[in-house]
């Protein structure tokens, strides 16, 4: 063995030659108990999550009030250029809400501790990334690979399950992968340049996967789409909005898209929005015929 490494030769070549495509098997098999889980990744891993804890829970979360590498493509210009333009007058985010969070930060502790067990090359955790003066924070570099790791429920997961994502992408997910992709040009620690990866996991019913994409000609066009960011948002606000969807097959009401209806900036958006308050949660409409006989929440208008 080396000094500091409990390893063996023969291991550190199994290590590796590990293959991605093997992730979520091997993973599947640490946590069935057949892998290498360790009592040192066990400590490794609850200091990471109380370190996490300790950043979301010691004081309030300050907004992101400028443009990331995460942000950029965020599909809906207009939410972008409040973010950076009008950064802490949205609404603020609920307890719930931030803990929902933290539930995502602790599963990616989890499943990058996983990955470690299984044997697969981790490295790069949160790294700081600056392109073209634009900063970020990438999950992982595993077996030479951008990987974002996603926690999402069991109706989301079936998207990077059957990879679909660039069909139906509400949240700007590939072009936020790609960006880090991206970031990773010059980075030794990335050695495959095109192609990035989500490793999702069904935070309902435990199921994990890994969807694979290639950027090859996302990457063509991502410096002009960094310096189409940074132009808009020091600019005026973009006129297009994110159009309303109707409430139901036969209701003339419209409701926000599900994208617009998680957004902390949907009162200053839209300052005619009313919210009714059904038993599954808020239904935010932008026109209204026909009044939900539910109660109506009642909100300061937004300036």
């Amino acid at each position: 063995t080396t000094r500091g490494c409990s390893l063996s030769i023969p291991t550190l070549i199994g290590v590796m030659m590990k293959d991605i495509r093997t992730l979520v098997d091997d993973l599947y098999q640490v946590i069935k108990g057949e892998g290498g889980w360790t009592k040192a990744i066990s400590s490794n891993m609850a200091n990471g999550i109380a370190e996490v804890a300790n950043n979301r829970f010691s004081k309030p979360q300050e907004p992101r009030g400028y443009l990331s590498l995460s942000s950029i493509g965020t599909p809906c210009k207009r939410k972008l250029w409040y973010k950076v333009n009008k950064s802490g007058e949205g609404e603020g985010l609920e307890a719930n809400t931030l803990l929902k969070f933290f539930y995502g930060d602790m599963i990616e502790e989890l499943l990058l501790s996983l990955v470690q067990a299984a044997g697969h090359n981790l490295k790069g955790q949160q790294d700081k990334l600056d392109v073209h003066g634009i900063k970020g924070h990438r999950d992982a570099v595993i077996n030479g690979m951008t990987v974002d790791v996603k926690s999402c429920s069991s109706y989301a997961f079936k998207k990077f399950k059957e990879g679909t994502l660039r069909d139906d992408d509400p949240f700007g997910y590939i072009s936020q992968l790609s960006s880090y992709v991206y970031a990773g040009k010059d980075d030794p620690l990335v050695t495959n340049k095109t192609e990035g990866a989500f490793l999702a996991v069904d935070k309902q019913n435990g199921h994990i996967c890994l969807d694979v994409y290639d950027f090859t000609q996302d990457l063509k066009t991502k410096e002009q789409e960094m310096k189409a960011a940074k132009d808009m948002v020091t600019g005026d606000i973009p006129s297009d909005r994110i159009k309303p969807i109707p409430q139901s097959k036969t209701s003339p009401n419209m409701k926000l898209a599900i994208q617009c209806s998680y957004c902390e900036y949907k009162q200053m958006c839209w300052p005619d929005l009313r919210t009714f308050i059904y038993s599954h949660g808020p239904l935010f409409l932008t026109h209204v015929e026909f009044e939900p006989k539910v109660p109506e929440a009642h909100y300061d208008k937004a300036s």
